[in-house]
């Protein structure tokens, strides 16, 4: 990857083609979360647009390039909310569905009620700490990664984490789930 940004830094527009192949779901899958699905894909274009226009302050040493780009949605995600005011999440959009679920319909019926009741429950969360979670377990991001996102100490992801998941136990054993 380290080699595609730098040939998209020196205008190499092929390379940040191919890194925006390989990035574009994830960003769109936080965006999705964080904005909803009517902001998803502008918002979206927007970030790989000001990746573009800005490839040339990345610097590979200080953070990787995923937490980069990550950092620039984090940053508009944010001024949409300030613009907005609409601070909610939208209903999922089917098409978001894990196309890898077997073919075994009570399995995905299964699958289906538990992403409805996470998705629930997810909504009741801070809005940081429904952030934290789609990083981490939605677009599967290590603790540095989400650190650099989120301009946290590591500590203080730490921290952030196990808020989030405590008060996500405490939604779900509120509506009497124990186990999903």
């Amino acid at each position: 990857m380290e080699q595609l940004v730098a040939e998209a830094q020196n205008g190499n527009s092929d390379s940040f083609g191919k890194l925006y192949d390989m990035m574009v779901d994830q960003i769109y899958r936080y965006v999705y979360y964080r904005a909803g699905s009517e902001e998803a894909e502008d918002l979206t274009e927007l970030v790989f647009l000001k990746a573009w226009e800005n490839i040339h302050q990345y610097k590979s040493g200080k953070a990787n390039f995923s937490a980069w780009i990550f950092r620039i949605a984090h940053n508009l995600v944010i001024d949409f909310y300030r613009e907005t005011k609409n601070n909610y999440i939208q209903e999922l959009d089917e098409n978001l569905v894990d196309t890898s679920i077997e073919a075994n319909t009570d399995l995905r019926a299964h699958r289906s009620l538990n992403r409805d009741i996470l998705y629930d429950a997810m909504k009741e969360l801070k809005d940081n700490y429904r952030q934290v979670l789609t990083l981490k377990y939605i677009n599967g991001f290590s603790n540095v990664e989400i650190a650099t996102v989120l301009d946290k100490s590591q500590e203080a992801l730490r921290i952030l984490q196990f808020r989030a998941l405590r008060s996500l136990r405490k939604i779900l054993e509120d509506k009497g789930i124990t186990n999903l």
